[in-house]
């Protein structure tokens, strides 16, 4: 080991806390890919339920919104995209290779709260072509709030599963309603009833030699119906042609998105263009 890492605490929502310092956002709802994938006739890539899926990105102090911040929109954007995740913030080091170990540090040494995983999906449209999909969930930043939850005084199952209901709004309308037990999904293969939760990602990290950091935020994925562009419309991938019309344009000037989890609380920005110029509604497709 050439150097150890140094983490410092914050004060973040009135509690002092290990530094966000970069964000690892996994996968995790199998609705959230089957209705995006299903878009351009694709189906969810069969390695995904045992391998998991994740980015990792830098959190920078100005890339990281709390409740009523405006989050600017870059001109460059022009699809720009809402995604309704929980995050998880680590606040000890350790290598796991359990889900028993898991669970363990999940429920005493994790704090929940709500994460907007903002997204320029056409920027991501060219970057899925190369190394990934960093560079389109950089360019708007992320939001958490409205604070942080111990994970162990949240009711949960014995998966580390939350048993907690789940609601997006925009501009007061409601396009999700759901349940975080949405995480559990049915494999393929062996038929057996399995879930993405954070002490399984925990292990499943450790397996592949990855320990976690304070500072290291997990997201959870999307849940099922928390993006426009589970919405988007439906194209032919052979012809180009629109199937089905979208149901949502993409995020416009002065939209507000609102989003609340049960035993953590409202979380609600609004957008703004960068220039003065309005931006008009888009129809949203992939």
């Amino acid at each position: 080991m050439l150097y150890k890492n140094f983490s410092h605490e914050v004060e973040i929502f009135g509690q002092k806390l290990p530094e966000p310092r970069v964000l690892l956002d996994f996968l995790g709802f199998e609705t959230h890919i089957k209705q995006i994938r299903s878009k351009r006739g694709a189906d969810v890539w069969a390695g995904w339920y045992d391998h998991a899926a994740y980015y990792i990105v830098d959190l920078p102090s100005d890339k990281v919104f709390g409740p009523g911040d405006e989050v600017p929109m870059p001109d460059l954007v022009q699809a720009p995209d809402y995604e309704f995740e929980i995050g998880c913030l680590a606040t000890a080091e350790a290598l796991i290779t359990t889900e028993a170990e898991g669970l363990k540090y999940f429920q005493e040494h994790c704090y929940l709260t709500i994460l907007n995983d903002w997204s320029a999906r056409d920027i991501q449209m060219k970057d899925i072509q190369g190394l990934g999909p960093t560079n389109s969930k950089f360019v708007m930043g992320k939001s958490i709030g409205p604070r942080f939850v111990k994970a162990g005084d949240l009711k949960m199952d014995e998966n580390g599963v939350l048993f907690a209901q789940m609601s997006l709004s925009v501009n007061g309308a409601l396009r999700s309603q759901s349940n975080y037990q949405s995480l559990y999904h049915t494999h393929p293969v062996s038929g057996e009833r399995a879930a993405w939760s954070f002490p399984r990602i925990f292990a499943w990290l450790g397996r592949q030699n990855i320990a976690i950091h304070p500072g290291y935020l997990f997201g959870s994925g999307t849940v099922g119906n928390g993006c426009i562009a589970e919405f988007s419309a439906k194209i032919d991938p052979v012809t180009g042609a629109e199937l089905e019309p979208a149901k949502y344009g993409w995020l416009k000037d002065g939209d507000e998105v609102t989003m609340e989890v049960e035993g953590i609380g409202v979380l609600s920005n609004k957008v703004k263009a960068s220039t003065k110029t309005e931006r008009q509604e888009k129809t949203a497709v992939l």
